[in-house]
């Protein structure tokens, strides 16, 4: 996602990641941080998304790829 947002804006997109433990360590201060914290493990492994049963009820609904959804986002 961070690639995509960089290619559509033209420039370098810089980002850090936390360690887990920066969650815990703030948490204890921070309630976002620690709200934050409980839900890293949701993304430990990859989520995978089936919307064929969607997609087969409303044939005719457009999918916005993730390309178009952040150029709307970051220029619109």
């Amino acid at each position: 996602m961070i690639a995509l947002a960089s290619q559509v804006t033209g420039r370098k997109i810089a980002y850090t990641t936390l360690p887990a433990a920066a969650f815990t360590m703030g948490g204890l201060v921070n309630a976002s941080l620690k709200e934050a914290g409980e839900l890293m493990p949701r993304y430990r492994g990859d989520n995978i998304f089936d919307s064929s049963a969607f997609a087969a009820r409303f044939p005719d609904f457009r999918v916005t790829t993730y390309r178009e959804g952040i150029t709307q986002i970051l220029t619109g």
